[in-house]
């Protein structure tokens, strides 16, 4: 009897722990399939773009700049057609930003000279919230990298990563509203070392009716994980942040 009863109990045992161990599997296949499935395409990014790049010729101002600007006044506008903008802003202390515009991704390249035309900083933000994404590079006045900020530190999600995932989750409202543009912002990490990296995607720009509603209730926002691209919550908000 005794020998039947710790053989039953062994059984019980067994099955408890193969119970356990098929739950444990479960959710670790549940945790990576949520993975998989917000988690997008990295070629999103599109971070190979001249937008995201510096050149040798961007390392020093061009001379010829440098006299158009002297000659013509403090701004300069080299190029400007549908897909991009050049522009030249000269300052009182001689220093000069370029300001170049991919308007296909909305984002820009901004890059600021010393009064010696030497390369001071270069950086890329996001125009539609105004934040920086990706890296910032700065320089001293004889060109050598004095430092160097990844402003998507702790991401495994970019700018356009997130908003392509709205786009899924949201077609129901971007068809209602016609939006056609869309607000990013982002924790930076580097700022707020405790904060957890998080992007909040805002539908923007749309009909006049949605124009309406946006003065009216807010606009539609998403917050979402950087890293596994989750969605935590959908919300709305008046003002700008």
């Amino acid at each position: 009897m005794a020998v039947a009863k710790l053989a039953q109990l062994s059984k019980i045992k067994i099955m408890v722990k193969y119970i356990y161990s098929m739950l444990l599997l479960s959710v670790l296949l549940s945790c990576n399939s949520a993975r998989k499935t917000y988690v997008t395409n990295n070629n999103l990014c599109q971070y190979d773009d001249p937008i995201f790049k510096i050149y040798k010729n961007e390392l020093k101002l061009n001379d010829s700049i440098s006299r158009q600007l002297k000659n013509n006044g403090e701004e300069l506008v080299t190029i400007d057609n549908e897909n991009y903008n050049n522009e030249f802003y000269k300052f009182e202390d001689g220093e000069v930003t370029n300001k170049q515009t991919n308007k296909r991704l909305n984002v820009g390249k901004w890059i600021r000279y010393w009064p010696n035309g030497s390369i001071r900083w270069v950086f890329n933000l996001y125009l539609n919230g105004s934040k920086k994404i990706f890296k910032e590079t700065q320089y001293d006045k004889n060109g050598k990298i004095t430092q160097v900020i990844n402003y998507e530190k702790g991401y495994n999600i970019c700018y356009a990563e997130a908003i392509a995932i709205v786009k899924k989750i949201a077609k129901h409202k971007i068809k209602k509203y016609q939006i056609t543009e869309f607000f990013a912002i982002h924790r930076d990490l580097n700022e707020f070392p405790d904060a957890k990296p998080e992007w909040h995607i805002g539908l923007s720009k749309g009909s006049p009716r949605y124009k309406k509603e946006y003065y009216k209730n807010g606009q539609f926002r998403y917050r979402i994980d950087g890293v596994t691209g989750k969605v935590f919550e959908k919300y709305r908000i008046k003002g700008w942040y």
